[in-house]
């Protein structure tokens, strides 16, 4: 398959070949490329749909309505609003995957050989593989960013699946417990927004790790300024005293030294909490179910004892997903012309799937350690890829020096 060609004016039976960016051998490797990547990623789909729905499929079938049909209806629906959450995170390597397949039909069926006996070098034969990097680049950052999110929200809304249930923004359930800079809340939490706290105990420490004060009070709401709460219907404690009040006051049981100390009841009492009130509204959610205007701003406040760099992360590994299929296709291609270039040995296909693999579980190391604190997120982000294009450029100078050879 070689690109469009043109008489040299003077020769007889003579043709110059051109680099045409999207002449037929260029359309030709895309087409075979695309279908490749679209028939692993739909396997890989299928497995994960399946042990994803096998848990809650009775939840899901049984959920609108009833009879057959319903119950089919609200699988497949349910199966589309999954899909995208369960793609992003294997896309680059199925394009991995894809890529390598289509290299190993290209050498078998002899089209290499007769491409490169025409003329073109091993680097312009990546601009089908460069035009599939900015496809499933793109691609992979609206599933993820935005498609996937907008999933969640109907799941959310509606309270489908268990994920949809748990995640349910319009309930309020369990205490939990939520560690600030100067020390401890539980609390259950209307998430709003606005959110409001119910049922809340603050417990404050000094530098030392002594209670300075413990609040409680049965809500709060944010007043307007800087992490200004006001607390109703509750009662404080602080190792100081409090003004006493013969009718007001009464016993309660305290954790610490506070165990028997008497708590003085108040009406209305306002204090500080380092508390962001969009976290709070998104509190118990994972970062990939965060539409990006919720999620860029929490990553510019995201440097606290609440996250520590978990939504940061996220938006780098966002940002890096641009570039990430690229890669991967880019590297699949380049092994595959180094060791694939006139036959497939099946150690050699091993060892470039399970480069792949290494690659792919990279993404997810990288992903952990940066959302734990111990990567810099725009390290979580762009190692891997970075690391990908560079080992490309090494296999690419292998290549040049055996042509030179």
């Amino acid at each position: 398959m070689s690109d469009d060609t043109q008489s040299v004016p003077g020769t007889v039976g003579l043709r110059e070949i051109h680099l045409a960016l999207v002449g037929q051998h260029t359309r030709y490797m895309l087409k075979a490329y695309l279908r490749h990547v679209f028939m692993v990623t739909s396997v890989l789909l299928a497995i994960a749909l399946t042990i994803d729905l096998w848990p809650q499929f009775h939840i899901i079938a049984n959920g609108q309505g009833h009879g057959a049909l319903n119950a089919i209806w609200n699988v497949l629906r349910f199966s589309a609003l999954r899909t995208p959450n369960l793609v992003a995170p294997f896309l680059p390597f199925a394009t991995f995957l894809g890529v390598v397949w289509t290299e190993v039909v290209h050498t078998q069926s002899g089209e290499r050989m007769l491409v490169w006996n025409s003329g073109r070098s091993p680097l312009q034969c990546l601009t089908p593989v460069v035009f599939l990097a900015t496809i499933l680049g793109a691609g992979e950052f609206i599933m993820d960013s935005y498609l996937g999110p907008a999933a969640m929200t109907v799941q959310m809304h509606e309270r489908l699946g268990l994920d949809g249930k748990r995640l349910d923004r319009t309930r309020r359930g369990d205490d939990h417990w939520i560690a600030l800079s100067g020390g401890l809340l539980r609390t259950e939490i209307e998430y709003g927004p606005p959110p409001v706290l119910h049922n809340l105990t603050l417990y404050k420490r000094s530098a030392g790790g002594q209670l300075t004060e413990l609040d409680v009070a049965a809500v709060a709401y944010q007043l307007p300024g800087k992490n200004l709460w006001l607390m109703r219907n509750g009662r404080f404690w602080t190792p100081e005293g409090s003004p006493a009040s013969n009718d007001m006051t009464y016993s309660t049981v305290a954790p610490g030294d506070a165990a028997d100390d008497t708590m003085v009841p108040f009406a209305e009492r306002a204090v500080s909490l380092e508390l962001d009130p969009l976290w709070l509204s998104v509190f118990g959610m994972e970062p990939q179910y965060l539409p990006m205007h919720e999620l860029r701003p929490l990553a510019r406040s995201d440097r606290g004892p609440q996250s520590k760099g978990l939504y940061r992360t996220r938006l780098q590994v966002l940002y890096g997903e641009i570039v990430l299929p690229g890669a991967m296709a880019l590297l699949a291609a380049s092994l595959s012309m180094l060791f694939l270039s006139y036959s497939t040995p099946v150690k050699a296909l091993i060892g470039i799937v399970f480069v792949g693999y290494l690659a792919h579980f990279g993404t997810k190391a990288c992903l952990l350690m940066g959302q734990n604190g111990y990567m810099p997120p725009v390290m979580a982000g762009w190692l891997v890829s970075a690391c990908l294009l560079g080992a490309t450029l090494a296999v690419f100078g292998v290549i040049e020096r055996q042509r030179k050879g």
